[in-house]
C-alpha cells in the first residue's frame, strides 16, 4: 500500500505525518510525504499544479489536512482528510490579524467546505475538533475520531539527578498567540528568580518580538533529541494554550512522565486529567498558573504522582501504534470498497 500526504511545512501537521509515517512503514506501509511552505496558502490554486509529484500518481491512496486536502486530487484515489484545529471559526478567526483574518474567512472556509463535500474519509484528532467543524457548518458530519499518539519507547522518562537551582519549566511548540506566548513574561515576572522558564521556537523558528526576562531562555529551534532532554531536565511543563485541536506538546511531556500546566481550553482536557496528571486552569488567567505552578512546585511528591499518572495513561491511550493501527485499518477499509 502506497499513501501520499501534501502538507504544509513547518507545523505541528508536519510532525503527525512524521511520526504516523515511520509507525504505518511497521505495518507494510508506504508513505510519501509532499511538503509545500506556507506562502502557498496565499495561492491554493496553484498548489494542484506545483506539486502535482509522480508520487501523487503512483500512490494508492491521498491523506491530507482538512484546509487544502481538496486540492489534491488523482481520479480513482480515495481521499482521507484529518482535521487537526479549526482555523475558520469565529473564535479563532477574531484573534488573527485582518489580513489573515479575510485569507481564512473568504479562502481558507470555501476549501474546508469543499474537502467535506469530497472526502472519502474524515477524521478528527480529538472530539473537540470533531464538534467545532459540525457546528460551523450545521451538520452531524460522519467524522471518525482518530487521538494522535506518540512513541512511547522514544518519548520515556529518564532519571535525572536533581540541581540546586531554580525550579526549571519548559514551553514546546511555536510560540504564538494562540499558544499563550503574551503569557510568558507575566507569569514569570509574577514567579521570580526561584524560577525558570525555558522554550523552543518550533520548526519555523520563528524569533522575532519574543518573551524575555532575566527567568526565561530561548532554546531555539529543537531536534527530536534535544526537545526530549529538555522535557526530561523539566520539573514542569508549561503550556497555557488558548486553542489546542488535541495538544501534542502535552503529550509528549506525559509520556516523559512529567506533570503539565496548562488551560481548561479546548481539546486540552480530552488529554490531560485535572487534578491527576496536572492542573488546568482558566485560559488567560495569569494568576491561577502562577498559582499552579507555585501548588506543584511546592511538592516533588505530587510532581512525580502526577508524572506516572501521565505515563500511565499515554500508554494505556495514547500510543503511536494505537494510532497507526487505527488508520492502517481505515486505509484498508477504502481500498477494499
Amino acid at each position: 500500500m502506497r499513501v501520499v500526504c501534501p502538507i504544509i511545512d513547518g507545523s505541528g501537521v508536519e510532525i503527525y505525518h512524521q511520526r504516523l509515517s515511520l509507525a504505518l512503514s511497521c505495518l507494510g506501509v508506504r508513505t510519501d510525504i509532499l511538503k509545500f511552505s506556507p506562502g502557498w496558502e496565499y495561492f491554493p490554486w496553484l498548489l494542484p499544479v506545483a506539486f502535482h509529484s509522480s508520487k501523487l500518481v503512483k500512490s494508492d491512496l491521498i491523506h491530507s489536512n482538512i484546509d487544502y486536502g481538496s486540492l489534491f486530487q488523482i481520479r480513482g484515489r480515495p481521499r482521507i482528510f484529518t482535521l487537526h484545529h479549526s482555523s475558520i471559526d469565529e473564535k479563532h478567526l477574531s484573534a488573527l490579524p485582518f489580513p489573515v483574518r479575510i485569507h481564512h474567512r473568504y479562502v481558507l472556509k470555501p476549501l474546508v467546505k469543499q474537502a467535506i463535500d469530497q472526502a472519502d474519509k474524515l477524521v478528527a484528532v480529538s472530539n473537540y475538533s470533531r464538534t467545532v467543524i459540525c457546528e460551523l457548518f450545521q451538520k452531524d458530519l460522519p467524522i471518525q475520531v482518530i487521538y494522535n499518539g506518540v512513541d512511547a519507547e522514544r518519548f520515556h522518562p529518564i532519571k535525572q539527578q536533581e540541581k540546586k537551582g531554580p525550579l526549571t519549566l519548559f514551553f514546546s511548540g511555536n510560540p504564538t498567540y494562540r499558544k499563550g506566548v503574551d503569557l510568558f513574561e507575566p507569569v514569570m515576572k509574577n514567579l521570580g528568580k526561584d524560577f525558570v522558564l525555558r522554550y523552543t521556537t518550533g520548526l519555523r523558528n520563528h524569533r522575532e518580538s519574543m518573551p524575555s526576562g532575566n527567568n526565561i531562555i530561548c532554546l531555539g529551534s529543537l531536534t527530536e533529541d534535544e526537545l526530549i532532554k529538555e522535557v526530561n531536565q523539566a520539573h514542569i511543563i508549561f503550556q497555557p494554550s488558548r486553542r489546542e485541536g488535541f495538544g501534542l506538546s502535552i503529550l509528549e511531556a506525559m509520556a516523559c512522565g512529567k506533570p503539565v500546566v496548562s488551560t481548561l481550553a479546548t481539546a486540552i482536557p480530552e488529554v490531560l486529567t485535572n487534578n491527576k496528571g496536572g492542573i488546568l486552569c482558566e485560559p488567560e488567567s495569569v494568576d491561577q498558573l502562577v498559582n499552579a505552578i507555585r501548588t506543584l512546585a511546592s511538592s516533588r511528591d505530587l510532581r512525580e504522582k502526577m508524572g506516572r499518572f501521565n505515563r500511565e495513561n499515554v500508554l494505556r491511550h495514547f500510543t503511536l501504534k494505537n494510532m497507526s493501527i487505527q488508520y492502517y485499518h481505515l486505509y484498508r477499509e477504502l481500498l477494499d470498497n
